[in-house]
């Protein structure tokens, strides 16, 4: 049995019969920035836990994760390597840093193309449209992809074809190394991505939904979840929610089905 729960844009808790995952925490279901959110009392302390960081900018990294290793969880962290740059001052014993700090040991650097593996997990790291990774995580038996920034970041409304065009040129290199990946292990899967986390923002304006319509048509995906909507006062994130679930603009109706899982702190479970 797994369980996936949304907690605040783009934070997900994916929990499999092995370990719990976490993405990108940037603020609790309630909108706050504890240093021990409400979501991690729910958290099994038997089960290591991985978190992901995929990139710096603020609403998809909080410094507060490290305190996190001091709550008896058996956690690793992986980061890309510009949230690396700005955390050393965090894994230094000499630093007079006076936030969480957290042994090296914990943390896994990776650099686009890059991978690492343990008894439970296979994790690889792929380019971004923006900042930092986008995560392809295998465990037990199941793929799960976080998206983090990568999209096709166009803006039809107010840019030149030939922007548009490069900024869809350069989404589709992106997907190319995990499209190769993916190939070369489907052998033992009849389905490559399990669980997907993409960002539908609608603040780019018409067409908003095409980088999620793109990688659903190029990617075969069971349970895909629209993220990247929690920005702005309380009407603009409520304009933005219902834009990201109108599934039907980019729901591959071949393929998987487009949860709309949009409230925080709400969960599904998959057996």
């Amino acid at each position: 049995m797994d369980k996936v729960t949304y907690i605040w844009h783009d934070c997900f808790v994916v929990e499999t019969p092995s370990a719990t995952l976490v993405f990108d925490y940037w603020r609790d279901v309630d909108g706050s920035a504890p240093k021990s959110p409400s979501f991690l009392d729910s958290v099994r302390k038997h089960k290591p836990l991985y978190v992901f960081v995929s990139h710096f900018h603020k609403d998809h990294y909080n410094p507060d994760i490290f305190s996190w290793a001091a709550l008896g969880f058996d956690v690793r962290y992986f980061v890309s390597v510009d949230v690396w740059k700005r955390m050393r001052h965090i894994v230094s014993q000499t630093s007079v840093y006076a936030g969480p700090k957290v042994g090296a040991d914990r943390v896994v650097v990776l650099r686009p193309g890059a991978s690492y593996s343990d008894s439970m997990a296979c994790v690889k790291a792929f380019p971004s449209t923006d900042v930092g990774n986008s995560w392809l995580i295998k465990i037990d038996g199941r793929r799960i992809f976080h998206a983090g920034d990568l999209n096709a970041w166009i803006w039809r409304d107010e840019s030149p074809a030939s922007e548009v065009q490069a900024g869809l040129d350069a989404f589709q290199n992106c997907l190319a190394p995990i499209s190769a990946v993916l190939k070369a292990d489907d052998a033992d899967s009849g389905v490559p991505i399990d669980y997907c986390f993409f960002p539908v923002d609608s603040r780019i304006g018409s067409g908003y939904y095409e980088g999620a319509r793109c990688f659903l048509q190029m990617f075969e995906v069971r349970h895909f979840f629209a993220m990247h909507f929690a920005l702005g006062d309380d009407g603009e994130r409520e304009v933005r929610r219902a834009d990201a679930m109108r599934t039907e603009l980019y729901a591959n109706p071949a393929s998987g089905m487009c949860h709309k899982l949009s409230s925080p702190g709400s969960s599904l479970s998959f057996s």
